[in-house]
């Protein structure tokens, strides 16, 4: 989140807010279900995008304080803020991408571009792109203005189901959770 605080999400159904010095948990959320996906906006507003069964949840990073929600029609998988203005992408079981504008709570554009399931979404560092991984094996790369598919990767592993761009990284990371299987790419 900031150089103090890290931010966890866990299968216990809670994300929690740690301080990195002393390891002292400073606050927690709790949830009736466990968190699919959780990331922390880069524009410096240090809010919290998380999936949780059909919604998506935005929650000041500070206060722990819920901002906004938005129920989708099936489970989310995954959400990613764009880095500077106030969007964001998700994406899930119904195989459909989702571009929002957070703050008017207005839908930007929907699309299919998998035949299986979403289990990753991140905007690039610069927002012109974002990755979606589905469980149909495949890494697309989206332009962000056009929503129109950029490049096409077909992974040998299947069970793509989580991804992360860190701040400041050109690198999306696909992994099937085992930790063995990892696509990366310069975006």
């Amino acid at each position: 989140m900031d150089t103090k605080r890290i931010v966890s999400a866990s299968e216990d159904k809670t994300v929690k807010i740690w301080d990195i010095d002393s390891g002292e948990c400073l606050s927690t959320i709790n949830f009736t279900t466990s968190p699919n996906s959780l990331e922390v906006s880069r524009d410096g507003q240090s809010n919290l995008i998380l999936t949780q069964g059909k919604n998506v949840e935005i929650y000041d990073g500070n206060s722990l304080q819920k901002r906004q929600s938005f129920e989708m029609p099936c489970r989310v998988n995954a959400a990613s803020f764009h880095p500077s203005s106030k969007e964001f992408v998700c994406g899930g079981e119904d195989l459909l991408i989702y571009k929002y504008n957070y703050e008017t709570g207005d839908l930007l554009e929907s699309y299919k571009g998998h035949f299986g399931a979403i289990h990753c979404m991140a905007y690039s560092p610069d927002g012109e792109l974002y990755a979606s991984g589905s469980e149909d094996g495949t890494v697309r790369l989206w332009q962000n203005t056009v929503g129109r598919t950029y490049g096409l990767w077909r992974c040998e592993d299947t069970s793509t189901t989580n991804g992360d761009t860190p701040p400041g990284n050109n690198n999306s990371n696909n992994g099937n959770g085992n930790g063995n299987h990892e696509v990366k790419m310069e975006i």
